[in-house]
């Protein structure tokens, strides 16, 4: 059901005449009203648009005001898991005895073989 209000031009404001600012609203002005305005809005200060593009989620959503508002994201890779058991660094990084342990089972190792030498010799 429609709703129809009269209101006096030199009282009303742009929120009476259009609520939200769109002036999509049948409006019938009597010639007292237009002297009205004539006087309370001289011919070089008539009320400008304060946006040129009215289409605010186009601009809002643009790649310009986008770039400000979200900057790029700087993804992080996740690190590469190594196996201890084939890396000697990441086992000594684990286990700091592993370190000491590698070294005697490689002195104990080449120890071996030098007396299975002397022994086939």
């Amino acid at each position: 059901e429609p709703e129809w209000r009269p209101a006096k031009a030199v009282v009303s404001t742009q929120s009476t005449g259009a609520p939200g600012g769109h002036l999509g609203r049948f409006i019938v002005w009597t010639e007292e009203a237009f002297k009205a305005l004539n006087q309370i809005y001289p011919s070089d200060s008539l009320p400008r648009d304060m946006m040129k593009n009215a289409d605010l989620t186009r601009i809002i959503n643009s790649d310009e005001i986008q770039r400000v508002v979200r900057p790029t994201k700087v993804t992080k890779r996740p690190a590469l898991k190594k196996n201890p058991l084939k890396n000697v660094s990441v086992m000594v990084r684990l286990n700091p005895y592993a370190k000491i342990a590698k070294r005697a089972a490689t002195l104990a190792l080449l120890k071996r073989a030098k007396a299975r030498a002397a022994a086939v010799n």
